[in-house]
């Protein structure tokens, strides 16, 4: 009851907006709002844009089943090689939920539009009050990642477990880097966690940019999965801008409204050169410079070419205010590197110790991925070969391995391997 209406004011027919709308795709959802609220026979409606409702059930917070009728409009998919069964993906759905006592009906219902796919919701409950708890609950235990990191692709975000997968199977004790380079990071990053409090008193933006720079296989992909899983705080990771239909802009926008929602956290820019043009340098800034809105917020890049980045990036301190160079290993680094593997390899293959010395001088040049293919590569072939010495295999293969990378630098620069991996399932965020 809203006092300040005149009681002898024009009632709107319901029809307005349905009959109004008739030949404009928005008819869609004000047709399926009627249509719910008719089937809800008096029980309170309550309309959201999305709702992570199977998120909410894998969580154990509610039972879900969808209901036969009406029927489902779904597809199957194969969760590939990790999650080797097939998973259902709905479109179209009318779920019954209990929840703390309640029954609950939702209906799910998707659409395309020519900037992409629209989404409403409709959650029926026997009270407003009842569906709004329901609907506020939901919200609040599906926002953060949880067991998973956020990757951000065709314009929306997806929960990965694989990658959360990846991220906990990495470990700083298997990542050998140049001098104390390993130290200051792991350092430099729990300190700032752990400071908020003086950042205050001082006055000080608690926030962070650091950018990993240097040539693809040196380790910077490992470090940035060691790194978070170590800081544990909430991951969010931008593959990819394109969108058939949103600017980069719109696409920024989305990816620093939800990283600001789940401070602190580390929001990772991998290969940041491809991912910030002319066309929408202006606006990342823009979002990178937000003083208060960026409090708590971790923003982690990596590039291999940052003569590819504008100085306006790269060169002002506030933005990335750490800069960590991953360069080729040197022959010490070489030598920690095949020594590691030596051990481990040493009672299978007879790879004596003092051998190991001799390779990593033979190997100038190569990256650590590099080093890494030469141990596999030499593996392999001495499984098929096992009269020969292992450490005469491994200095064949470093021959045939440099020619391969003069071969590659003639033809230009190797994209290097990415944070996720492919083929991998992944839930809707």
């Amino acid at each position: 009851f809203h006092p300040w209406k005149c009681m002898s004011e024009p009632s709107i027919d319901h029809r307005f907006f349905s009959e109004s709308l008739v030949d404009n795709p928005a008819a869609l959802p004000v047709n399926a709002d009627a249509l719910a609220v008719k089937q809800a026979d008096g029980r309170a409606v309550v309309r959201c844009r999305r709702l992570e409702l199977q998120q909410y059930a894998r969580l154990g917070c509610c039972e879900l089943a969808a209901a036969e009728t009406p029927t489902p409009i779904h597809t199957r998919y194969w969760g590939g090689e990790d999650y080797d069964r097939l998973y259902t993906a709905y479109d179209q759905v009318v779920w019954e939920a209990r929840w703390q006592g309640s029954h609950l009906t939702v209906i799910d219902l998707s659409w395309e539009t020519g900037c992409g796919t629209e989404n409403r919701v409709w959650v029926i409950g026997d009270s407003v009050k009842i569906a709004e708890a329901f609907v506020l609950d939901i919200d609040r235990k599906t926002h953060a990642p949880g067991e998973a990191i956020l990757v951000f692709s065709s314009g929306r975000w997806n929960r990965s477990e694989s990658l959360y997968g990846a991220v906990q199977a990495a470990s700083f004790e298997d990542l050998i880097l140049a001098d104390d380079l390993k130290t200051s990071i792991r350092e430099d990053f729990a300190s700032f966690l752990r400071s908020e409090a003086r950042y205050n008193r001082l006055g000080i933006a608690w926030r962070r940019g650091a950018l990993m720079i240097g040539p693809p296989g040196n380790g910077k992909t490992h470090c940035v999965r060691a790194l978070l899983k170590e800081l544990n705080v909430s991951s969010l990771y931008v593959q990819s801008l394109s969108h058939r239909h949103y600017t980069d802009e719109q696409m920024w926008r989305q990816v620093f409204e939800r990283a600001r929602g789940l401070r602190p956290c580390v929001l990772v820019l991998e290969d940041l050169d491809s991912l910030v043009n002319d066309e929408n340098r202006s606006f990342f800034l823009n979002q990178l410079d937000g003083l208060e809105q960026n409090h708590g917020l971790i923003v982690l890049a990596t590039t291999n070419h940052p003569e590819r980045i504008d100085s306006a990036i790269i060169d002002r301190p506030s933005r990335f205010d750490r800069k960590y160079h991953f360069k080729l290993p040197t022959r010490e680094g070489r030598l920690n590197y095949l020594q590691a593997w030596q051990s481990k390899l040493e009672q299978e293959t007879c790879w004596q110790c003092e051998e190991v010395e001799e390779i990593a001088g033979a190997c100038d040049g190569f990256s650590f991925a590099y080093l890494k293919e030469l141990i596999i590569s030499s593996t392999m072939n001495w499984m098929q070969s096992p009269e020969l010495k292992f450490a005469t295999v491994m200095e064949n293969q470093a021959t045939i391995l440099g020619a391969q990378m003069k071969t590659e630098s003639d033809q230009g620069p190797r994209t290097n391997g990415r944070l996720r991996r492919s083929g991998r399932r992944s839930g809707r965020a």
